[in-house]
């Protein structure tokens, strides 16, 4: 009886790890691989790639002035945030507060997608053929709790066909 359990739990076991071995030849090389297909920076093929390199110089500069321009912006939403999510945890939260807070921070991203519009709509200037449906890079990398976004999980130059 017990060589019967032994080898049923060998042929289990080299069952297990044959199945692992294949899965690792055939490219699939853990969670998220297939959402970098998409990316440049991996060598996948994307309308971005397709560009002349003067359209893709402009749309790289485009995309950081986009950035810098939202830097503040951005920052100060997280700061809200950030601060919100510490009042929520004190034993009486603010009710008032809460509410100017949560205010603020849709002002905030009020205006960040107003700067998001301007430079989809200069971006199309640059490169109709990316359309209005491209990525801007908004991909969350590694250690994000979000996870990937986009097809780009925010690595690579950030422009794809992916919304």
């Amino acid at each position: 009886m017990k060589k019967s359990i032994i080898i049923v739990s060998s042929l289990l076991m080299v069952t297990l790890v044959a199945g692992n071995v294949f899965a690792w030849g055939s490219g699939k090389r853990g969670m998220g691989s297939d959402l970098n297909q998409d990316c440049p920076k991996y060598g996948g093929k994307t309308a971005f790639n397709d560009l002349s390199k003067e359209q893709r110089d402009d749309l790289t500069a485009l995309r950081q002035t986009f950035i810098d321009e939202t830097y503040g912006l951005r920052s100060s939403k997280f700061q809200k945030q950030h601060e919100m999510k510490m009042l929520m945890e004190t034993s009486d939260p603010d009710r008032a507060k809460l509410g100017k807070l949560s205010q603020q921070i849709t002002g905030l991203q009020k205006q960040v997608r107003d700067k998001q519009i301007d430079f989809r709509l200069a971006a199309k200037k640059i490169s109709p053929e990316l359309g209005m449906g491209m990525g801007f890079g908004q991909g969350h990398g590694k250690g994000s709790k979000r996870g990937g976004q986009r097809g780009c999980q925010g690595q690579g130059n950030g422009w794809s066909q992916n919304n």
